[in-house]
């Protein structure tokens, strides 16, 4: 993969990472986020544990998703699963080009 799409996934892993917790208030997802921005720019042999921190996410991110759309009082609320599902995707694609590396 070449380096300019590597920054740009890790652009739009910061972007969506910090939209998801401004708009949900969801500290724990974003959290994790950054932890694996954070741990494959400091070094690429880290790449397994941004996999599992990456699954550990996805199903962070599906579990607030769920809570707040059956226990909250407003599930109309289009800008916090539109984030939601904004997140995921860009965890998914960035999981995705963390395991397709060479």
């Amino acid at each position: 993969m070449l380096d300019a799409e590597k920054l740009f996934l890790n652009m739009l892993l910061l972007f969506s990472a910090s939209a998801y917790w401004f708009v949900t208030g969801h500290l724990l997802p974003a959290i994790l986020g950054y932890i694996i921005l954070f741990l494959y720019f400091f070094d690429t042999t880290f790449a397994f544990v941004d996999l599992l921190l990456s699954i550990v996410t996805l199903c962070v991110i599906i579990y607030f998703f769920a809570i707040d759309y059956l226990y909250k009082d407003d599930p109309s609320n289009f800008a916090q699963f539109g984030f939601s599902t904004i997140y995921m995707l860009v965890i998914f694609f960035k999981a995705k080009s963390i395991f397709d590396s060479e």
